[in-house]
């Protein structure tokens, strides 16, 4: 593939870019990360009266948690007190100075603060400020606070998440989603206002809604139930309704599973004759897929019986092979030495080292011609860098950065501290 006309191999795309990052939790380690890790300067703002949730682990002695070295790697930490006059002077020297903002508080904190848009503008009218949080900065729910499984509940989706029948049955007890998904939206976002700032010289703010993510996932099942109330959403559990030989199957082994997807005509053929059951294929109830829906405990019985007892790998192998959709079950462990993302670099090695252990790290969801893989540095401790920034960025005096940290405006960890001469 020639390489684009002005293009510079090699090059990061963020180098030079300065990111103030106040983010916490999942979408605020992810957005900040997906500019760290592509060579932009991301100072991390912390607190010790206000720690970022990823921080904090119950029974750790170790300084850094595995989740806060994963979304906080490549990045610089500041600890600074915005709630004092002068932890505010330092914030709008250190905006003068940047080019992006990254938030993910309730609406209003920033403003509360001191640092509405306006402020902000007025400070550095190129500044580009992200913003995400549970319900958005409009309407009645805007100050609600919220995080994943909260906001999924609220948008209906843990409904979906549910067994039928079993009034338990929820799985709904992970923080990723929409986290992920939304920093990803806001940093395509930040991008498009960089571009514009290009052109125009003029800052932005992108603001997003979790839950309008999570709508945005749900669009069609929302339109079916328009189209025909209460027959639309429902919890599907490993009832997946429109064919027979659809959902998650047991296999050969303690706790493995099998998951297939044959839809129509073709498909249930495939898999009729790969099961060995191409007696099927002759049977009046099973020509139309509505036939074999109505069917599918008995089919589902089946097809059990054949993967059983076999191993998960073989048996989606020889499925694929008949061209039906399936796959094993993975844990963390098979993904990390899964030989297809292997060769297509999807994991590093983070080394962190307060951990005992090198970490294993995603890279770029993406590969391209002239992009380099992304950084792996380790990520900061508490208010590391503090000393460093205020210093090299903002070109305080050693007597004065030691007189904000005795007065509390700023946080400096232990193990950055100069060591006293005698």
């Amino acid at each position: 593939m020639p390489i684009v006309e002005g293009a510079h191999p090699g090059r990061l795309p963020f180098d030079g870019l300065r990111v103030l990052d106040l983010g916490v939790i999942v979408v605020g380690a992810e957005l900040g990360r997906l500019f760290a890790d592509y060579g932009a300067d991301v100072i991390k703002i912390e607190s010790s009266a206000f720690p970022d949730g990823s921080r904090q682990s119950a029974g750790t002695a170790t300084a850094i948690t595995e989740g806060a070295s994963w979304g906080m790697r490549n990045r610089r930490s500041l600890g600074l007190n915005l709630r004092t006059d002068e932890g505010r002077e330092i914030f709008s020297e250190l905006v003068r100075r940047s080019d992006v903002i990254l938030t993910n508080f309730k609406p209003g904190t920033l403003a509360s603060l001191g640092f509405d848009t306006e402020t902000l503008s007025a400070l550095n009218p190129g500044i580009i400020l992200s913003e995400s949080s549970a319900f958005g900065n409009h309407g009645s729910w805007s100050r609600r606070l919220g995080y994943g499984p909260l906001v999924r509940a609220s948008a209906g989706l843990s409904a979906l998440w549910s067994y039928p029948g079993d009034a338990d049955g929820f799985s709904d007890a992970i923080t990723i989603f929409p986290d992920h998904v939304v920093a990803r939206l806001n940093a395509a976002a930040v991008v498009a206002l960089l571009l514009r700032r290009d052109r125009t010289g003029r800052g932005g703010r992108v603001s997003t809604a979790q839950v309008d993510a999570i709508f945005g996932a749900m669009a069609d099942w929302l339109l079916a139930e328009e189209l025909q109330p209460g027959a639309g959403i429902r919890g599907e559990g490993n009832d997946r309704g429109s064919d027979g030989f659809r959902g998650v199957f047991p296999a050969a082994g303690d706790d493995e599973w099998l998951v297939v997807d044959a839809v129509g005509d073709a498909r249930f053929a495939a898999t009729a004759r790969t099961i060995g059951r191409p007696d099927l294929l002759d049977d009046p109830r099973l020509r139309a897929a509505e036939q074999r829906v109505v069917h599918r405990k008995e089919l589902r019985r089946l097809f059990a019986e054949w993967s059983a007892t076999r191993n998960p790998g073989e048996a989606a192998a020889s499925l694929q092979a008949a061209g039906v959709p399936a796959a094993p079950m993975l844990r963390l462990d098979d993904i990390e030495r899964d030989p297809h993302l292997m060769v297509r670099g999807a994991f590093g090695t983070l080394t962190q080292p307060q951990l005992p252990e090198p970490l294993p790290a995603n890279l770029g969801e993406a590969r391209t011609v002239t992009l380099p893989p992304p950084l792996l540095r380790p990520a900061p401790l508490q208010a590391e860098n503090t000393r460093d920034i205020l210093r090299t960025l903002l070109g305080v005096e050693e007597s004065r950065i030691t007189q904000l940290l005795e007065s509390g405006v700023l946080e400096e960890h232990p193990s950055a501290a100069p060591v006293p001469t005698a």
